[in-house]
């Protein structure tokens, strides 16, 4: 009798420890990915700027589609929300629309000064700065108009960059001049019901703010800095500040991404942009900014940094995020 009972215990625990997953015991590899994707969502609908063509990513833990093949992209690269289309340039101020296919839908290029562009919300229209007024390509968007009202005493303004909130807010930042001051930068957000406007001097970052973005998931944006004194200077951001929710005052700071458009969304608590991986090598990345071990990868219920290895560059990375 005891060695029935016996055997029987042993077949119990066999089973039992059969069934566990480094680092879920007693649980399968599925019911553990399964929470880690509910602890930590896919970062999706990337698409970047490799080798001059337009490549597109559906999640970052998925293939990597290229988008074209003649070598014409330039930057930077807009995606639509739907992941359907994408808006590059292909040379000074000329914008062309193609599909997932690589079909050419549009080409643009009777603006003479194009500075920033992104998709509306309903990716109708896809909005640009043009010198320092917003144009559209599809039907018109009702979007704050931009003022000058704090830089009146300044004799020179330009507006350097513009981002479009999934709500309608605009935010810019403006560069101007004065002959006793010198050089001086503001941010400025004009929120979509007309309300008074946010202000943000941006102060103790060593660069120039050159570069604002929204999130296009909620009002998240982030607002880019350029060292000059870097073999980078005047193209790659390359120490940010991120805002979240309209608030005057960044919530926080990340640096040496060298990227030109990176995306920042609170929700998710992560940033896309160009990074180092950890052989060295600057490629599309997802950067975490939780707290937590990051250098774990496989198996761990863990936040991950994570990187698209084989689109290593060594130059300008142009990337979005949507």
């Amino acid at each position: 009798m005891k060695k029935i009972i016996y055997t029987l215990l042993a077949v119990c625990l066999a089973s039992l420890f059969a069934c566990q997953k480094d680092p879920y015991p007693y649980i399968t590899l599925n019911d553990a990915k399964k929470i880690d994707s509910l602890v930590h969502p896919g970062i999706k609908n990337v698409a970047f700027i490799y080798e001059s063509n337009v490549y597109y990513v559906a999640d970052f833990t998925k293939p990597v589609v290229q988008i074209t093949k003649d070598g014409s992209a330039g930057g930077p690269v807009k995606l639509s929300h739907d992941g359907t289309k994408f808006a590059y340039l292909t040379g000074p101020d000329k914008i062309r629309i193609v599909d997932k296919k690589g079909a050419v839908l549009a080409t643009i290029s009777q603006y003479s000064d194009v500075k920033s562009f992104d998709w509306s919300a309903d990716d109708k229209t896809l909005w640009i700065l043009n010198g320092d007024d917003i144009a559209f390509y599809g039907p018109a968007m009702k979007l704050p108009s931009i003022g000058y009202e704090s830089f009146n005493k300044y004799s020179e303004q330009e507006i350097l960059s513009a981002s479009v909130s999934m709500k309608g807010d605009l935010a810019y930042i403006i560069k101007a001049f004065d002959f006793y001051t010198g050089y001086q930068y503001e941010m400025i957000i004009q929120p979509a019901d007309n309300s008074k406007a946010i202000e943000y001097r941006p102060d103790g970052f060593n660069g120039k703010p050159d570069y604002v973005s929204f999130s296009a998931h909620n009002q998240d944006l982030v607002v880019g800095y350029i060292d000059v004194n870097s073999y980078f200077s005047n193209v790659a951001q390359q120490n940010l500040e991120f805002f979240t929710d309209l608030n005057s005052y960044p919530s926080g700071h990340f640096g040496t991404v060298l990227t030109p458009t990176p995306v920042y969304n609170s929700k998710l608590n992560y940033i896309v942009a160009a990074g180092q991986n950890k052989g060295g090598t600057r490629v599309p990345a997802a950067f975490y900014l939780g707290t937590g071990d990051t250098t774990v990868f496989t198996g761990a219920n863990v936040a991950q940094n994570l990187f698209l290895d084989k689109f290593g560059f060594f130059d300008v990375l142009y990337i979005d995020w949507k």
